[in-house]
């Protein structure tokens, strides 16, 4: 008997024709969409490298919107050609099929394919195609969304297969929104808070929990939280999407996190020549210049470059505070022969800031009441500073192997630097007459990191029970150790004067040093993941890894009466962490899905007789309904979660002689939610991403925790919308466009002196509008005006560092002007 006839992710929203089982047998490929024939079809811009013919037909059926059908075994062992350019696509598949035996004819509005020629055909009715592109890559597509992600499992699958809430941040969408950095995207994401507790320093955080699991081209990187600069200011430039699973996701992590794991991919070399530079000027004395060429590096174009530099130089609306940024990407590709594609690149970014802040404003005056300084305070010294260097060198290898079956192999080496040097004038409270009683906060820090990753995997496709399933098997491995010192001084620790006279112009202070640290992390792992289809409309998702976590911190300091230190560690060996996930076509619209997998996450946080707790351990599930409309150029999700996890860390206070956190363990802490997205394409020209979530955290008490990481500190509530719409007739030069953020209240513990003890303060629920329009001059030039907050609303966005708070940024705007070569 044979296969049933094989479909690309791509295979939507068309109506299944009536064949005998002799012809579905001998069918090799059908195309069925909306539009025009093919035959009269508009070119589409294509670009597929040699490798299986049945892989190949994937990419065509993502890059073009083509339905695809065929027999594994009849393309089995035939290679494709390579194929790129703008083609009509009966000219691509035509280029794609050349000597390969196999031959296709048009008759009016149906499509004939000879296989081997043999006169196996398959009619159809009206083949029609769409012209617009929806893949795997994002540029140049003008979408709010993907046709296909691998960030869940590693399996190539759409939106709508994967069976746990996803959002795609594209190419078009932070264009549109002058995105620059993570921040910015991260922001602006539906379900993602942000919590920022200085002028460098960024917590991101969806479903009630602060987002620790970042991947670059969906290899894990090791992440220091908010004190690691290397994610919280990593600029979009070189980046073509952000993949955003949301929920646990330990089989491709191994941490299981419960809130999300962010992907960032980067953008790869072009077969045609593609040049662009982009000049951008804001408020605040924002200045910045990209530029972006790419193309074939021989006349074959085997080999393909490209290069993205990016500088930037910019104010603040915080007094004092300066940044200049310094990004250098350079990638290449090369064929090294029909099977083998290598891949190097270098990724380097510099940020140097001055009038950096190590905390927000004080809070409290010395009477107890509340302060009410100005949103552009800056307690940091004018020579205040966190210079951050890194450089990222990592490669690929991608081997086509017999039966469509592929093995990749990714390698990553990320070396970064940093130079912290502090004082911020934010200890204490101010007489509220005077100003005067503040202290400063200061210190000196350097570190050196080297970390290295590495992902092998092998995939491909096989028959079980006459029908054709997907299966992925793979190793991770990431190993980091950062070293450095620290410096600190007891002279200058009183903040001279008054605070209201404050203008950060301190004598550059003498850090000696103090202090040294060493940290390694590791974490090992072997993953297993298959992709069942019992039948047409349902299929399952299987996954398994096996993990081992290894962590150890030494800190050496002299604390004033001779030597101190502490020691952190934790090995974990074995831990398994399963993946289940279903998903059920209702129709060529709608699916059914759910999943569950384990939480399982070590953490350094100690108790208060100085014992690190013991790992979070939990379940998570969720379970919802998708819907992909137009082909796919429109996604909708409603999703219920439930998180269920025990040795959650709560805050109880400081060790007043190591000066580290103690915290204890919570049981049964719960987290239950509901999260809708919408994002795509309502119409032509007519693009949305809009989102909601609701999650709510309490403990096993049904009491809510007021303690750091899982807090009070995330609001329950989270709205984000933003739309664009290209004008019609004579204005259709013109974009405009607008979105609302909203969020509900939440908390922070600050200390007040007068009060002796720790007391809850609350920033209520709030709005932010932005707006945005474009005009495209012709088809090389175009202006893009960005106008964010424009009701300046004023709102507190870090509640609790040290004490302090910060305030997010008041009404500003931004113009980008870009020139396509």
């Amino acid at each position: 008997m044979h296969p049933l006839p094989r479909r690309t992710p791509l295979a939507l929203a068309v109506q299944r024709p009536n064949l005998h089982t002799t012809l579905l047998t001998r069918v090799l490929l059908t195309a069925t969409l909306l539009g025009s024939s093919m035959a009269n079809a508009a070119p589409v811009k294509v670009n597929i490298a040699v490798q299986p013919l049945s892989s190949a037909l994937t990419e065509l059926g993502l890059q073009t919107n083509l339905q695809i059908l065929y027999s594994p075994d009849q393309v089995a062992g035939i290679k494709s050609r390579a194929v790129s350019g703008s083609l009509e696509p009966s000219d691509a598949l035509a280029a794609m099929l050349k000597d390969s035996g196999i031959s296709f004819q048009i008759n009016g509005s149906s499509v004939t394919l000879v296989s081997g020629g043999a006169g196996s055909t398959l009619q159809l009715g009206a083949t029609t195609i769409s012209g617009q592109t929806l893949g795997l890559t994002t540029e140049d597509t003008g979408a709010y969304t993907t046709g296909a992600t691998t960030t869940a499992t590693k399996l190539p699958l759409t939106i709508r297969e994967t069976p746990q809430s996803v959002t795609v941040v594209t190419r078009q969408q932070m264009d549109d929104r002058g995105e620059k950095n993570i921040g910015d995207v991260l922001r602006n994401t539906p379900g993602i808070s942000v919590q920022q507790y200085d002028s460098d320093r960024t917590e991101y955080s969806t479903r009630g929990f602060a987002i620790t699991n970042f991947q670059y081209d969906g290899v894990n990187n090791v992440y220091d939280g908010v004190y690691d600069e290397g994610a919280t200011h990593v600029d979009m430039a070189t980046y073509d999407r952000v993949e955003i699973i949301k929920g646990a996701t330990g089989l491709m992590t191994g941490s299981g996190d419960p809130s999300a794991t962010v992907n960032l991919v980067r953008k790869k070399p072009t077969k045609e020549f593609k040049a662009s530079i982009t000049g951008t000027a804001g408020s605040w004395d924002n200045y910045r210049t990209e530029g972006d060429i790419s193309g074939p590096l021989n006349d074959s174009g085997s080999v393909r470059g490209r290069f993205v530099g990016a500088y930037q130089d910019k104010n603040s609306y915080i007094d004092h505070y300066t940044q200049k940024k310094d990004v250098y990407y350079g990638i290449l590709e090369a064929d090294l022969s029909e099977d083998t594609l290598l891949t190097f690149g270098i990724d380097r970014q510099s940020v140097t800031p001055r009038g950096s802040s190590w905390t927000g404003n004080p809070v409290y005056f010395a009477d107890g009441g509340r302060t009410d300084f100005p949103r552009s305070f800056n307690p940091g010294a004018d020579w205040s500073r966190r210079d951050f260097d890194s450089v990222t060198y990592f490669t690929a290898l991608e081997q086509a192997l017999a039966n469509d079956w592929k093995l990749k192999v990714s390698l990553n080496e990320k070396i970064s630097d940093h130079d912290t040097q502090l004082a911020s004038a934010s200890g204490g409270n101010p007489d509220r007459a005077t100003g005067e009683g503040m202290f400063l906060y200061w210190g000196r820090w350097e570190g050196h990191r080297v970390q290295d990753s590495a992902d092998i995997n092998l995939s491909g496709p096989f028959t079980l029970g006459g029908r054709e399933h997907e299966l992925v098997a793979g190793f991770m491995a990431s190993h980091s150790r950062q070293t450095g010192a620290t410096f600190d001084t007891s002279a200058f620790s009183q903040v001279p004067g008054s605070i209201y006279d404050w203008n950060s112009h301190l004598p550059k202070q003498d850090f000696p040093k103090n202090g040294k640290y060493e940290r390694t992390q590791s974490q090992n792992g072997i993953y297993l993941a298959t992709r069942l289809r019992p039948t047409d409309d349902l299929s399952v998702i299987l996954g398994s890894r096996l993990s081992t976590f290894k962590y150890n911190e030494d800190y050496s300091y002299n604390a004033g009466t001779g030597m101190s230190d502490t020691h952190a560690s934790y090995k974990e060996h074995g831990v398994v962490t399963p993946y289940a996930g279903v998903v059920y076509d209702l129709n060529d619209t709608y699916s059914l899905y759910g999943s569950y997998t384990n939480i399982y996450q070590p953490q350094i946080y100690k108790d208060t007789d100085g014992k690190t707790l013991a790992p979070v351990e939990g379940n998570a599930y969720e379970t919802g309904l998708k819907a992909a409309y137009f082909d796919g150029r429109l996604n909708a999700s409603l999703a219920f979660f439930r998180i269920e996890q025990d040795n959650v860390a709560e805050s109880i206070g400081t060790n007043p002689v190591t000066n580290e956190g103690i915290y204890k363990a919570i049981d049964g802490a719960t987290t239950n939610g509901v999260e809708l997205e919408l994002a795509g394409e309502l119409q032509e020209g007519w693009n949305l991403s809009a989102g909601y979530t609701y999650a709510r955290t309490r403990d096993q008490d049904e009491q809510r925790i007021y303690g750091y990481p899982l807090s009070t500190t995330k609001p329950e509530h989270v709205f984000r919308t933003f739309t664009t719409y290209r004008l019609p007739g004579v204005l259709n030069k013109v974009t405009v466009g607008g979105g609302v953020s909203w969020q509900s209240a939440f908390y922070g513990k600050i200390y007040s002196a007068p009060a002796g003890d720790y007391t809850r303060i609350k920033q209520g629920g709030y709005s932010l509008v932005d707006l945005m329009t474009k005009y495209e001059y012709d088809e090389h030039l175009s202006f893009t005006v960005n106008a964010n907050n424009v009701f300046d609303k004023k709102y507190l966005t870090g509640l609790g560092n040290f004490d302090t708070t910060f305030y997010g940024e008041p009404r500003n705007l931004q113009l980008t002007a870009k020139y396509n070569f």
